[in-house]
């Protein structure tokens, strides 16, 4: 290097090598927080949506004038035709099918699938990889018992909602 530049010093060199590194590694622990913040805040949605609050519930310390009165009799008999609607049993599958966000599904299946891919996807780039292939996104699911078509099926479905993103044939990375 002295032939080069002949103001060459190897400690200057080490030092802009070392701030250099320093930069990359700190971007990278930002995207780091971000993706755990996100992954965070897709938790708690879930589990926000797993557990639905009573609206009805009256707040402590707040009242308002149906706290206050009473309710008139067509009113009440309106109420009462909600509680018995929110007491009856929920479906089974109400579990599952709410787990895809904004959408009217019916399919539980797809909304599991989606979401195991989802998941499988973002822990594969959580670890450092660029992207997911197609065999990796498929093989867990397959070996679940999940059929071909399924995984097809739920690709398709996180790819039109924008959740995942095609960057090459066959190479995939998470919504973030």
């Amino acid at each position: 290097m002295i032939g080069i530049d002949p103001n060459f010093e190897i400690e200057d060199w080490l030092i802009q090598k070392a701030n250099e590194d320093l930069a990359l590694i700190q971007l990278d622990i930002q995207r780091e927080r971000r993706q755990l913040e996100q992954r965070i805040h897709r938790l708690e949605a879930l589990a926000k949506r797993l557990s639905p609050e009573d609206i009805r519930e009256i707040p402590k310390g707040q009242t308002n004038l149906f706290d206050c009165f009473d309710i008139p009799l067509p009113l009440k008999h309106l109420t009462d035709r909600i509680e018995e609607i929110e007491n009856e049993e929920p479906h089974p599958a109400g579990t599952f099918i709410n787990l895809l966000p904004h959408e009217g599904c019916d399919d539980p299946l797809l909304a599991v699938t989606a979401q195991m891919m989802l998941i499988i996807a973002q822990e594969k780039v959580g670890r450092g990889a660029s992207w997911i292939d197609l065999d990796d996104l498929f093989s867990p699911l397959l070996e679940n018992g999940i059929s071909q078509e399924e995984c097809d099926e739920a690709l398709d479905h996180l790819l039109m909602t924008s959740q995942i993103h095609e960057i090459d044939d066959d190479c995939f990375i998470p919504d973030e």
